[in-house]
């Protein structure tokens, strides 16, 4: 990732020259290098333009845009789409032609880049009038190809913002100018996106998929577009699942909870409980040959088995020939203005079929007549929301019947919020910046990550579990960025005893001139703040810090750790004191936390020891080296990428197994202690 500090001025003027070298040397297999934005609760990997991309570059997880952001997202609950196309066509000179883009990891042939893209980091606002975190670049199409097929030559510049701010951090803003640089007019150029609301990751058992609905808001209207959220599986040629354990007895899958599809799960969270809107800002919209703001919307499926109306045609990968295919689609038979429901209740043509459930979303514009040197201008807004999360992950009936309505109603207030800062300038409002965030997301590579480890303290002759939390400390030459004010007040410190989604409770909080007690070296010349917290030994948190000024703006909880952590209990080398928790295991661990579902914990061991275990048959099955020093050990954590596995990546059957316990400890050589394990599954 090519990641600079603010500048006003992001592009030089060298620009021009480049897009002359890129023409004249006719290379064609150049390609936009998509960049990733994780700062807001909205993640995205994304080209200049708004094209996303798969992000395949930590462990084994594939995303475009993930809501709420998590690197677990392929197995947790984060949402995410498959499919992205945007789609160019135009009369040139006479002649049909078009463009389409994908995404590198699909080979788009038909783009080339001007110059880097770039992420710019501008954290806490230091340039007020700027994104917290934005993407910038150029994107292009050749006027002929290799072969020297006529197309058309323009370059899209585009701008992706992001913030953390609370409020702020539920959407993503794309700028776009694309300038006719052919040598003729454009003639009734269309510009669309097709998208899949694919939602997320559902797990397997609890959702068999065609299960996207859509709302249409009759106050927003084409200004917010159709919201799409998680609905009942209706499989177009299978009967509907039938779910007997509650929630789905009563509501099916909606909202997908974890239980519904295993009996006696502990699993309850709603895996899907968000909305999601994609649009144009209208307000700000270039209007059309016929002198209109308008949007096309349409809502299709891609499977060769749905209805005429119902089917999204072949990829417009060539212009010659598929310029009126494209327009066609567009313009006919737009997509009725109501809810899916609505449609299907009462038979509206093209639209409430069960092919729709796994949409394929098309939303453009157009016509325009763009001549020679000049350009049209627009906004993107990509919205997501979500009903109050302490809810969704208890699950259960109540949330299960409010998600969508809340969800809705929370969506619709982030919209409002996008478009205030577009017509602000991306200025927020005056006196609302937060003081510094302490840390950034996890596992982006960089040094400003929340660290927490176990720990323990001596007090009054007694040792204190906990753990020790680090972050980086507001600067002491603070000064909001608007007012000018040194206003940082404190630091809050937050847990979870659920996932990295929350529900977060604050737990303490560190007034600025009492941190300056806890201050360390820092990797810089800001200092660190070391701060320790008193934890129940064996349970698995995560933790999370932000900053606040003295009006009790807060920053974003951008600062937490990706894997949960736990106090550790003190070693002990009296070996008839092992435990192991839980014992029997069944299905789950029985913590909250979803990267602990698997994890068995062997409690109260020597500081220094090997632990085997075996099948009854005394066929080894897994071997854990403990060296950490304190009295715990686990299999079966995500941090440990195990996931209660064998030695031999496999996954361990029910039954009962022996463990082994060999001490390493100085004097305790050697000593040994045995007992049994059950898994019942």
């Amino acid at each position: 990732m090519n990641i600079k500090l603010d500048q006003w001025n992001l592009r030089a003027v060298t620009g021009a020259v480049l897009f002359a070298a890129v023409m004249c040397s006719a290379v064609y297999a150049q390609s936009v290098n998509p960049e990733r934005l994780t700062r807001s609760k909205y993640w995205v990997k994304t080209a200049p333009n708004g094209a996303l991309d798969r992000e395949t570059t930590i462990g084994n997880n594939q995303w475009l845009s993930l809501y709420p952001g998590d690197y677990n997202a392929q197995g947790e609950s984060a949402g995410g789409w498959d499919a992205n196309v945007i789609y160019n066509g135009a009369m040139v000179a006479g002649q049909p032609v078009g463009w389409y883009y994908r995404s590198v990891i699909y080979n788009s042939p038909n783009v080339y880049a001007l110059g880097q893209t770039a992420v710019t980091q501008n954290y806490n606002l230091v340039n007020p009038l700027r994104a917290e975190e934005y993407l910038t670049g150029d994107i292009g199409s050749y006027q002929f190809d290799a072969a020297g097929k006529r197309h058309m030559k323009y370059t899209l510049t585009g701008t992706v913002r992001v913030w953390s701010q609370p409020k702020y951090d539920d959407f993503v803003i794309m700028e776009c100018t694309l300038t006719n640089t052919d040598d003729t007019t454009f003639n009734d150029f269309y510009y669309a996106r097709l998208v899949t609301p694919n939602g997320p990751y559902r797990p397997a058992s609890v959702s068999v998929g065609w299960d996207k609905e859509y709302e249409w808001d009759q106050v927003s209207g084409d200004s917010l577009g159709f919201i799409f959220y998680d609905g009942t599986s209706l499989p177009p040629t299978t009967t509907a699942p039938v779910y007997s354990i509650a929630p789905g007895d009563s509501t099916g899958n909606a909202g997908d909870p974890g239980n519904i599809g295993i009996q006696g799960s502990r699993n309850y969270k709603l895996y899907s409980p968000y909305v999601y809107a994609y649009t144009f800002f209208l307000d700000s919209l270039p209007k059309n040959k016929f002198g209109q703001k308008k949007i096309w919307r349409k809502i299709v499926s891609t499977d060769s088995r749905a209805e005429a109306l119902e089917l999204m045609p072949p990829r417009y990968d060539d212009g010659l020939g598929q310029y009126a295919t494209l327009v066609n689609f567009i313009t006919t038979n737009e997509q009725p203005r109501t809810s899916w429901k609505n449609a299907a209740d009462s038979g509206i043509t093209g639209a409430g079929s069960k092919w729709e459930r796994n949409p394929r979303y098309l939303y453009a514009i157009g016509p325009f007549d763009i001549k020679k040197g000049e350009s049209i201008h627009w906004y993107e807004i990509f919205t997501a929301g979500q009903m109050d999360r302490n809810v969704s992950l208890k699950g259960g009936y109540e949330a299960t019947r409010r998600f969508k309505a809340e969800g809705i109603a929370n969506l619709k207030e982030n919209f409002a919020a996008a478009k205030n800062l577009i017509k602000g300038k991306f200025a927020l409002p005056f006196g609302s910046i937060p003081p510094p965030t302490p840390a950034d997301a996890p596992r982006v590579g960089n040094t400003n990550e929340l660290k927490v480890v176990p720990s323990a303290v001596n007090s009054n002759g007694q040792r204190i579990q906990g753990v020790q939390v680090t972050w980086k400390a507001v600067h002491r030459n603070y000064k909001d960025p608007q007012t000018k004010q040194a206003d940082f007040a404190a630091y809050k410190i937050y847990q979870s005893s659920n996932s990295i989604e929350g529900p977060w409770k604050m737990i303490d909080s560190i007034y600025y001139t009492k941190a300056d007690s806890f201050l360390v070296a820092g990797t810089d010349t800001v200092p660190n703040v070391q701060y320790f917290i008193q934890s129940e030994p064996n349970v698995p948190y995560r933790y999370c810090v932000t900053s606040i000024d003295k009006l009790g703006n807060e920053s974003g909880m951008t600062g937490y750790c990706f894997y949960p952590v736990s106090a550790e209990p003190p070693p002990t080398n009296e070996q008839k004191q092992i435990l192991v928790v839980p014992n029997p295991f069944r299905q789950v661990s029985g913590f909250a936390e979803s990267a602990e579902y698997k994890r068995i914990a062997f409690v109260n061991i020597p500081a220094l020891c090997t632990i085997r275990i075996y099948t009854l048959s005394l066929d080894l099955v897994k071997t854990l080296e403990h060296t950490s020093g304190g009295g715990i050990e686990t299999w079966g954590s995500q941090s440990g990428k195990d996931y209660m596995l064998s030695d031999f990546a496999q996954n361990v059957q029910p039954g009962i197994y022996i463990f082994h316990v060999e001490s390493h400890v100085a004097g305790h050589e050697g000593e040994k202690s045995v007992g049994k394990i059950a898994i019942i599954k």
